[in-house]
C-alpha cells in the first residue's frame, strides 16, 4: 500500500471512528424527531441507579402492563373466580376462559382463542403485533432516555419508565387507548352525538377523520400553561362551528375519543370558529405531550388494533443497586486503560492498529445493543460485550506474537505479516465461530438474563472476527506504509543479522 493511500485510508477509519463516537456518546435533534444516544439511555436506565450531574436520581423507575382485551393475568383470574360464591357460576366463569402455556395468563375464550379454544387466534395476534409497533412509536416520540417498551408472557406490553420522568400515570394512560379518533357533542359521553366523522350532508358518503383533522401537537406558553392543540380542515372548523353556534345559549362538551375512551373532554361556553383549538386544563407539559402524541399516532395509524388496559405503575429501585453504573465505567475504564499500556508497551505504535480494530468492534457493538429490540443496555449485557471485547484483544495479541516469531527469523515485515495471519487465521476463526455458536445456542435455550448475556456476547464474537481478522490486518498495513523503521514500528527485532528491520 502507497503512502497516499494508507494515508487516505487512516483518515477515513479515524473519520468513521469520530462519527460512532459522536453517535454513541451525544443526543441530538432529528427535524421533528430526537436522538438520544447510547450514554443517554445508560444513564436512565431503571436497572443501573445513580446521580445525574443535577443531583436528580435516576436509578430504579416505575413499571406497568398492559392487557389486551380478553386477557387477564394469573392472579385477576383467581381473584375473580374465589369471589364468586355460587360454585355453579364459579364453574362457569373458569370455562370461558383458557391458561396460557406458562399459566400467567388467561385467555377468554370467545374474545381471544381460535378453533382450539387453547391459544390465541391468527387475527388476535396480528392485531396485538400492530397494536404493539403502535404503542412503541408512542413511547418513542416522547423522546425520553430510559423509557423500554417489551412483550411479556407473549401476550401482555411492559412499559417501564424511568424515576425521574414526570408524569408517568398520564402517559401510561393516554398511550394505552387505541382504535378510530371521533369527536361526540352533547351533554355526556355516552349520549353525544358524533359529529366527526360524519356522512356528508351533501354527497352522502362517509368520510374518515382526517377529512376534519389535520394534525394534534401541544406547547407550553410563555406564562407556563400546557395546551393541546388539535389542527381543523376547513371542513372540520365548519362542522364546530355549526356545532357551538348556540352554545352560549345552552353550553355543552365536546369529547375528542380513542376508541370508546374520551381522552379529552372540553367544555364549550362560545361558539367555536378556528382552524387551531387551543385545550388546557391541568395538563403539564409531558402529560399534554402524551394527549397530543396519542391521538397524532391514532389519527395516521392504520391497523386492527386490540384495545388495552393499563395496569396500576409499581415504583421499584435500580436492580443492581444504586452505584452498577459507576461501577460498570470503572470496569471498563480498567480494562481499556489496562489494554492500552500493554499494546503500547508491547508492540508500540503497532498499538493504533489494534485500537482502531477495538473502536470500530466497541461502538457498533453499543449500536447493536442499543438498536436490537429484545436487548436493553444492562449489566447481562454490557458482561457479554466486555467479554467480547476480551476475546478481540487477545485475538489480536495472538496475530501480533505470529508474526514476531516469523520476524524474528530473519524475514521482512510484509512476509512476516502475511506468514503470520496465515498460521494462526485458522485457529483465531475456528474459536469465534465455536465461542458464537455457544453464544447464540445458550440464548435460545436460556432464561431472561442469561439470554442477553449471551446474545450480546455471540454477535460481540463475530464482530470481534471480523475485527481481528480484518479490519486488524488492513489498519495495522495502513500504518506500516507511513514508517520507514517498520520493525521498531511494532517493536519487532529480528534474530538474524540479515533481517533488515527497516525492510
Amino acid at each position: 500500500m502507497s503512502k497516499v493511500k494508507s494515508a487516505l485510508a487512516l483518515i477515513a477509519l479515524s473519520i468513521l471512528v469520530a462519527v460512532l463516537c459522536f453517535v454513541c456518546t451525544v443526543s441530538f435533534p432529528m427535524g421533528i424527531d430526537y436522538f438520544n444516544s447510547v450514554i443517554a439511555k445508560t444513564d436512565k436506565d431503571v436497572n443501573f441507579g445513580g446521580t445525574s450531574l443535577d443531583g436528580t436520581y435516576n436509578g430504579g423507575g416505575y413499571v406497568a402492563m398492559y392487557y389486551p382485551d380478553g386477557i387477564i393475568s394469573a392472579q385477576e383470574f383467581a381473584d375473580n373466580r374465589d369471589g364468586i360464591a355460587d360454585e355453579q357460576e364459579r364453574e362457569e366463569y373458569k370455562a370461558k376462559y383458557a391458561a396460557s402455556p406458562s399459566g400467567t395468563l388467561y385467555y377468554e375464550i370467545d374474545k381471544v382463542c381460535g378453533e382450539d379454544k387453547k391459544t390465541p387466534s391468527a387475527e388476535f395476534a396480528a392485531s396485538f403485533a400492530e397494536t404493539v409497533d403502535l404503542i412503541a412509536e408512542r413511547y418513542e416520540k416522547l423522546h425520553l432516555a430510559g423509557v423500554r417498551v417489551d412483550v411479556a408472557d407473549g401476550y401482555t406490553v411492559r412499559i417501564s419508565l424511568p424515576a425521574d420522568m414526570s408524569d408517568q400515570g398520564a402517559v401510561l394512560q393516554a398511550f394505552s387507548y387505541t382504535g378510530d379518533i371521533s369527536v361526540g357533542y352533547g351533554e355526556d359521553a355516552d349520549s353525544a352525538t358524533t359529529i366527526m366523522p360524519r356522512a356528508s350532508s351533501r354527497k352522502e358518503e362517509e368520510h374518515e377523520i382526517g377529512h376534519y383533522i389535520t394534525g394534534f401537537s401541544s406547547r407550553v406558553g410563555a406564562d407556563g400553561t400546557a395546551y393541546v392543540i388539535i389542527n381543523f380542515t376547513a371542513a372540520g372548523r365548519e362542522v364546530i362551528a355549526t356545532q357551538t353556534a348556540t352554545a352560549a345559549d345552552s353550553s355543552s362538551t365536546m369529547f375528542f375519543k380513542i376508541g370508546d375512551s374520551s381522552a379529552i373532554q372540553l367544555t364549550v361556553s362560545e361558539a367555536i370558529d378556528e382552524s387551531s383549538l387551543y385545550i388546557s386544563g391541568s395538563y403539564t407539559a409531558q402529560s399534554a405531550e402524551a394527549v397530543a402524541v396519542a391521538f397524532d399516532t391514532a389519527l395516521s395509524a392504520k391497523g386492527d388494533f386490540v384495545e388495552l388496559a393499563s395496569d396500576e405503575l409499581y415504583r421499584f429501585d435500580a436492580l443492581f443497586g444504586n452505584d452498577a453504573l459507576l461501577y460498570l465505567y470503572i470496569a471498563f475504564g480498567v480494562l481499556f486503560v489496562g489494554m492500552t499500556v500493554f499494546f503500547f508497551v508491547r508492540y508500540h505504535l503497532l498499538a493504533f492498529a489494534h485500537l482502531y480494530s477495538f473502536l470500530l468492534f466497541f461502538f457498533p457493538m453499543a449500536l447493536c445493543v442499543w438498536a436490537i429490540p429484545f436487548l436493553s443496555i444492562g449489566v447481562e449485557t454490557f458482561v457479554g460485550l466486555m467479554l467480547a471485547a476480551v476475546v478481540l484483544c487477545v485475538s489480536n495479541a495472538v496475530s501480533y506474537e505470529c508474526a514476531r516469531k516469523e520476524f524474528a527469523l530473519g524475514k521482512t515485515m510484509i512476509s512476516s505479516v502475511k506468514t503470520g495471519y496465515k498460521k494462526c487465521f485458522w485457529s483465531v476463526f475456528d474459536v469465534h465461530i465455536a465461542l458464537a455458536l455457544f453464544g447464540f445456542v445458550t440464548f435460545f435455550i436460556a432464561l431472561t438474563g442469561l439470554s442477553a448475556f449471551a446474545f450480546t456476547f455471540a454477535l460481540g464474537v463475530v464482530f470481534s472476527g471480523v475485527c481481528a481478522l480484518a479490519v486488524n490486518r488492513f489498519a495495522w498495513a495502513a500504518l506500516m506504509a507511513q514508517s520507514k523503521h517498520q520493525g521498531r514500528f511494532c517493536n519487532f527485532k529480528a534474530d538474524a543479522a540479515e533481517g533488515d528491520d527497516d525492510e
